[in-house]
């Protein structure tokens, strides 16, 4: 299991917002060279365009092929399935919208101990409809 700060980057075409996330992963290993992984992330403060509020939270599935380059430092790929909600709010007023997409990423892990682990990973968690949510995670991670 892992926790992590996210700083994301929601672009709409011609609206930008960085809120930044806090991304809890909870994992198990197939084999050793994959993993599942589930992740839920929640925004911790949020981002604003043009004096309105946004925020995001989500959560998704993944299968992690990874790849030991050195003693205990490992690269991976992360691919799955998100269900992302996005909320703007200004002025007592708010929307929100939500909708699944195919997530992808590429990250480095290394171990500490033998069995804490830091964490950096690039994810785009959705891309459609003119729409994306990408972002830079760095985590620290633990087995049990």
């Amino acid at each position: 299991g892992e926790v992590g700060y996210t700083a994301l980057s929601i672009d709409d075409g011609g609206i930008t917002a960085k809120p930044k996330l806090a991304r809890v992963v909870i994992g198990k290993d197939i084999n050793e060279n994959l993993s599942i992984e589930g992740m839920y992330a929640t925004t911790i403060s949020k981002g604003t365009y043009q004096g309105v509020d946004i925020s995001s939270s989500g959560y998704g599935i993944f299968l992690k092929p990874k790849m030991e380059i050195s003693k205990d430092t490992e690269v991976f790929a992360r691919v799955g399935a998100v269900k992302t909600e996005l909320k703007a709010s200004s002025g007592g007023l708010s929307a929100s919208d939500s909708d699944s997409d195919l997530s992808y990423g590429l990250g480095i892990q290394t171990k500490f101990t033998k069995d804490i682990y830091g964490q950096l990973d690039y994810m785009n968690y959705y891309s459609k409809d003119g729409t994306s949510t990408k972002g830079v995670t760095v985590s620290i991670g633990t087995r049990f």
